[in-house]
């Protein structure tokens, strides 16, 4: 959740964002728990998986710092068929509409 204000303040302000540390905070022991497992809530892919990749896929998160686990997660989330088709059609929606535009 601390990704959502982390945001919202750092699109507000040109300085420096006071809520990084918690950011950091949070990662930082997602990245641990994520070092010992594949997916986020079970031994299995989980909806849970869904949110928590969606999330941490934002580029500006995954710029954040470096998180290991993190990333190699992410990557395994998005390397699923069913994430690549469903990514698949959505780019091809939009590219429908932005044909239809004047």
């Amino acid at each position: 959740m601390v990704s959502v204000p982390w945001w919202f303040v750092g699109m507000s302000i040109d300085k420096d964002n006071p809520l990084e540390g918690w950011l950091a905070m949070r990662l930082g022991h997602l990245e641990k728990v994520l070092a010992t497992r594949k997916w986020l809530a079970a031994d299995r892919f989980t909806a849970a998986d869904i949110l928590m990749a969606d999330v941490l896929r934002v580029p500006a998160v995954r710029r954040f710092g470096t998180f290991p686990a993190l990333s190699s997660y992410v990557d395994r989330a998005c390397a699923r068929p069913a994430f690549k088709k469903a990514k698949d059609d959505q780019m091809a929606h939009f590219a429908v509409a932005d044909t239809q535009r004047p």
